[in-house]
């Protein structure tokens, strides 16, 4: 059974995090990796990135791009499963024990796609999820699984997938408006405007970029000015102009 990650945010570019890079090179294909619709939005301020917003999942339509990556090794028991589970929250938080699936403030879901991977697999899934200790949370039920639908592709074609994977994180108790979270991108000067950036050059998108972009440039903080995403915010420009 195919196996893929659902992937909304750093986890897709960062290379500074301990693990990251050799987890994408050793479990991940990442040159068949596709854009598919999702329901994120920058929903949780994050202490350590500035008290900036990164992206969460919620039940909801699914109005943005994620990224699937499919694993590089299929899945035939639960065992195998629970290797790339481990892994994936191994990427999310180097400090974890081994094994480990999941924290107080995220845990790995699984979204079983097709009536094979649902036969094999679902009560494995939920007896280890339980075992582990793993609580639910945000969009993941008590029982391990996503409450969320099946993603397809981004024009809408249907994914040869049977199993998702994917880091659920807890967001704020209500929704941020555009403006804040454009806010704290502008009031911050640590760098943190990174996380936005790039993952519009990675090609994970919310339907608020566009509010949000423009909310940034009619404020011009200073590192608006630099060359490093100069490539980005052209493209921000430009379907600005589009819109």
């Amino acid at each position: 059974m195919k196996c893929g990650i659902l992937i909304i945010g750093s986890l897709l570019w960062d290379s500074e995090t301990d693990g990251r890079v050799n987890w994408r090179n050793t479990r991940l294909d990442i040159g068949r990796r596709m854009p598919v619709k999702a329901p994120i939005y920058y929903g949780r301020r994050s202490r350590s990135r500035g008290n900036t917003f990164t992206m969460t999942l919620r039940s909801d339509d699914p109005s943005g791009v994620a990224i699937l990556v499919p694993c590089q090794l299929e899945i035939e028991t639960i065992d195998d499963l629970v290797v790339e589970a481990g892994a994936l929250w191994k990427a999310e938080a180097p400090t974890s024990a081994p094994g480990a699936i999941g924290s107080g403030w995220g845990c790995v879901g699984a979204l079983l796609g097709s009536d094979k991977a649902r036969k094999l697999l679902a009560a494995h899934w939920s007896n280890h999820f339980r075992e582990v200790g793993a609580k639910g949370l945000s969009i993941v039920k008590p029982d391990g699984h996503l409450d969320i639908g099946w993603p397809s592709g981004a024009a809408g074609e249907v994914l040869d997938i049977d199993i998702i994977l994917a880091t659920a994180t807890v967001p704020d108790a209500r929704l941020p408006t555009v403006d804040a979270v454009a806010d704290a991108w502008i009031d911050q000067d640590g760098g943190h405007e990174r996380y936005f950036l790039e993952n519009v050059r990675h090609g994970i998108r919310t339907e608020a970029d566009l509010e949000i972009w423009s909310h940034v440039e009619r404020a011009a903080p200073c590192w608006l000015t630099t060359d490093t995403y100069s490539d980005v915010i052209t493209m921000l420009r430009s379907e600005m102009l589009e819109a």
